[in-house]
């Protein structure tokens, strides 16, 4: 007599909309769906929502990433849903046609890209600053930054001082001028002194040594 085992493959069943969620989460909406309450339902999808946020990996309290677990339900669902997210706009499918627009890369300084474009921002904040002693330390410490990073960037051992200061009047069109009396080397001096192991001698505690003390012998 032969007998016949009734197994179901995954090839066999509904396609999964989103994979990362599993096959559970996705019944779980389609449930949802055939609930004509809408409070009931509401109530639902939001322990639904509760327990996709357990499975991603992410900033939990931004409400950005709220937004995209519901969209992910909205998703799932085919848009099919009376449940309204707590920011009250509900997901739309995007067109068929939908095209995510150009990527703006800055065109701008493009030969001084070795200094990063954070650089930029702090040359900013400097020029906006007050003439005193606060501005040059600033200043000192934007030439130790792009000197670190030059240093970074480059195959040579020895990075020019006046390099760094050229750039630094130029990227400004003269705006910033590297104090005098300012080393740029703050950052590189950091740094190696930080990768210099300590003596675990300096950590020893200086104690002197207990003498043992002799038992008495009972008589």
């Amino acid at each position: 007599m032969e007998r016949t085992l009734n197994i179901e493959y995954n090839s066999e069943k509904e396609k999964l909309i989103i994979p990362e969620y599993g096959r559970h989460i996705q019944n779980l909406i389609k449930h949802a769906q055939t609930i004509e309450d809408q409070k009931e339902q509401q109530a639902f999808v939001e322990e639904i929502v509760e327990l996709m946020k357990k499975m991603k990996i992410g900033n939990k309290k931004s409400p950005e990433y709220k937004e995209k677990i519901w969209m992910h339900v909205y998703k799932i669902a085919d848009y099919n849903l009376k449940a309204i997210p707590p920011n009250g706009i509900i997901p739309e499918p995007k067109p068929k046609d939908f095209k995510p627009g150009k990527l703006e890369y800055p065109t701008a300084e493009k030969h001084y890209r070795h200094y990063g474009h954070f650089i930029h921002s702090l040359m900013d904040k400097a020029i906006a600053m007050e003439d005193g002693v606060k501005k040059e330390q600033f200043i000192a410490l934007i030439g130790a930054y792009m000197k670190m990073a030059y240093k970074t960037w480059s195959s040579d051992a020895y990075v020019n001082d006046r390099t760094i200061k050229h750039d630094l009047e130029k990227m400004t069109k003269g705006k910033l001028v590297f104090p005098e009396g300012y080393s740029m080397d703050l950052l590189l001096d950091n740094m190696r002194e930080s990768k210099i192991p300590k003596d675990p001698k300096d950590n020893r505690k200086n104690h002197k040594k207990r003498k043992p003390q002799k038992r008495k012998q009972k008589r």
